[in-house]
């Protein structure tokens, strides 16, 4: 889940959103959640067998073994994709393994008082860490389009992701996963702040830092301002569970903060719930 690190809250009132947390597939090698999808080798056929995976909620994909331009690909993938291609969401069809790929979702600790059943609250957690396996995608592999669009979560979830002048692209250092999930309930007060409906919120704390860093031709590398947190660092996410076609079911995030002394104290106090 990724987050802009600045004063969130007051964006708020702004009408700005914000957030969203985890690490990039590109960097480091994350260990499987679930049974890794199995892809074909060689260019996508209009026979082969989709991908799917152990977990139900995952999407089930024609196979494609690494990142394609999507005027490139075959006819049925194509097909797949066209509805995302079409709104300038992609412009590249994803590595069809990319949503399996992705840590073990962090036992999450249900801080909702009976509201919402310990199963489903491990569901949505592996929603969580789905989106944040796209979300790592789009910004490794340049399509931060779909980030903008409102496919995956709201785009105020990633918001501080632009290229500099200059930039070819982006790159993740450190591991933006969360190492520990906590669901709790947003109160009135907060959604009222916010600006959002949603009643539940993630809050996530990272064991090791992470940064999204911008790239230049000459091999230079440049920090995003906002994209950056600490180790120990905590950050929650307001949203609800969304099921996006090709993408999967996902923590469809609505707003997001750092739960830090920036934040007013009814912010504060979500966190801590």
């Amino acid at each position: 889940m990724g987050v802009s690190r600045g004063n969130l809250c007051r964006a708020a009132e702004l009408g700005v959103g914000v957030l969203l947390c985890l690490t990039a597939l590109g960097c480091g090698s994350p260990t499987s959640a679930t049974p890794t999808a199995h892809p074909t080798s060689g260019p996508p056929r209009a026979t082969a067998t989709p991908v799917t995976s152990t977990d139900p909620d995952d999407p089930t994909l024609l196979p494609v073994p690494a990142n394609i331009p999507f005027l490139q690909a075959a006819a049925p993938i194509q097909n797949e994709w066209r509805q995302y291609f079409a709104t300038g969401a992609i412009t590249i069809v994803p590595n069809s393994t990319v949503p399996f790929q992705r840590p073990v979702t962090p036992q999450v600790v249900n801080d909702t008082n009976g509201a919402v059943d310990t199963a489903t609250a491990q569901r949505w957690a592996d929603a969580v860490m789905r989106e944040t396996a796209w979300e790592n995608w789009a910004i490794t592999a340049n399509q931060i389009s779909l980030l903008d669009s409102g496919v995956i979560s709201a785009p105020a979830v990633t918001a501080g992701v632009t290229l500099p002048t200059g930039a070819t692209g982006f790159t993740i250092t450190g591991s933006r996963w969360p190492s520990s999930l906590r669901l709790v309930s947003v109160r009135s007060a907060a959604q009222s702040l916010l600006r959002v409906a949603d009643v539940y919120a993630f809050v996530a704390t990272f064991a090791t830092g992470w940064s999204v860093m911008a790239t230049f031709p000459n091999g230079q590398a440049q920090p995003l301002s906002g994209q950056a947190v600490s180790a120990g660092a905590v950050d929650a996410v307001t949203g609800s569970l969304k099921s996006v076609t090709n993408f999967g079911e996902l923590w469809f995030g609505s707003q997001g903060f750092a739960c830090d002394s920036g934040e007013p104290p009814v912010i504060l106090s979500l966190c801590n719930e």
